[in-house]
Order: C-alpha cells, then sequence, then structure tokens
C-alpha cells in the first residue's frame, strides 16, 4: 500500500499481510496528509494495481479538484502511476470546483459514491465508460 495519509497508514498498519510505504513530506493539520516534491516523485517511481482517490469537487467540465496544489500533485503522480484509478467520493461532490485540479473525469476506471449521485452524473460516467458503484 502506498499512501500519504496519516488515517490510511493507520488503517494499513492494522491489515496483516501488508507492505506499507509512505510518500511522506509535512503534515497538513486540516487534512492529516503528508506533502512534499519527494513524495511526488516516489508516488511516480512506484506503480499500484489500484489507486484509490478521493476528491473536493468533481465538474464535466472542469475536472476533478482538490483543495491544495501539494495535494494535486501527489493525486496527479498516483493517477499516472496506477493500472486502475477509482474515485471514491461522497454524492455532493459532483458538480462542485475546488481550487486545484487533478484530473480529468475520463481518467478514472471506476467511481464509488453513494446513492445521492444525481442522475446527471451518472449519465456522464456510462457516457465515459466509468464503472459506476453506488453503495
Amino acid at each position: 500500500i502506498i499512501c500519504w495519509s496519516l488515517n490510511v497508514l493507520v488503517e494499513a498498519r492494522r491489515r496483516e499481510g501488508c507492505s506499507l510505504v509512505l510518500a511522506g513530506g509535512s503534515m497538513r493539520e486540516d487534512t492529516l496528509a503528508f506533502e512534499s516534491p519527494e513524495g511526488v516523485q516516489l508516488i511516480r517511481r512506484l506503480r499500484a494495481n489500484k489507486a484509490f482517490l478521493d476528491a473536493a469537487g468533481a465538474s464535466e467540465r472542469l475536472g476533478v479538484t482538490c483543495a491544495g496544489t501539494q495535494e494535486a500533485e501527489m493525486k496527479k503522480a498516483a493517477v499516472a502511476s496506477a493500472q486502475t484509478r477509482v474515485l471514491a467520493v461522497h454524492s455532493d461532490v459532483f458538480g462542485r470546483v475546488a481550487p486545484a485540479w487533478f484530473a480529468q473525469p475520463s481518467d478514472f476506471d471506476v467511481i464509488v459514491t453513494d446513492a445521492g449521485i444525481s442522475l446527471e452524473y451518472v449519465e456522464v460516467a456510462r457516457s465515459l465508460g466509468i464503472a459506476l458503484h453506488v453503495v
């Protein structure tokens, strides 16, 4: 498991048989995420079978976005380095735009969200060939 979040690190550590890689740096108190140029480089050098990413915004026109530019760089590296990319977000993210762009909706293979997703974004996912899982 390659991660840059304290929450993910703590949870993954509890799992037997997991090897962990932390892409470290300075920790943001509001997100408990580690951010650094070195962490971005580490993520770019490694390959993952699946990348699970969250977002603060997902707009058909303006893309998938997050709060900060360093966070966006970490996520761009993960999107570029993973075989399968999963966007795991609450339904209220759709239609929102946050300051820092990191991907296009079409960069994702799978979206996992809740039943509040609008029909508009169900159709966007379908039109882009993205597998949609409502949980």
